[in-house]
């Protein structure tokens, strides 16, 4: 799945994608709650908003250390699943 960022419509997207063996499903505009990654930005935009860096490795290593914990909550992506692939549970 992927949202309407120019350069996922880029030519050299699509034939790289091709050669992968990867096929792009758009994501209608406007449409955030389609986009499993949003709940994860909300929430690393929320822990980092209270913070102050010293450098930009800091920040880096911040941001890499909460962006993993975040989005490895498992809960994370049951919400999505649930409420946009409640089929998929099913097969669970």
């Amino acid at each position: 799945m992927a949202d309407n960022y120019g350069s996922h419509h880029a030519s050299l997207t699509q034939e790289r994608a091709d050669e992968l063996g990867i096929e792009f499903v758009f994501i209608p505009p406007y449409s955030p709650t389609l986009n499993a990654i949003e709940p994860l930005w909300k929430d690393l935009k929320r822990d980092i908003s209270p913070e102050i860096f010293d450098d930009k490795d800091q920040f880096r290593d911040y941001l890499i250390e909460r962006f993993l914990l975040l989005s490895h909550r498992l809960s994370f992506a049951n919400d999505w699943i649930e409420t946009f692939l409640p089929d998929i549970q099913k097969l669970r």
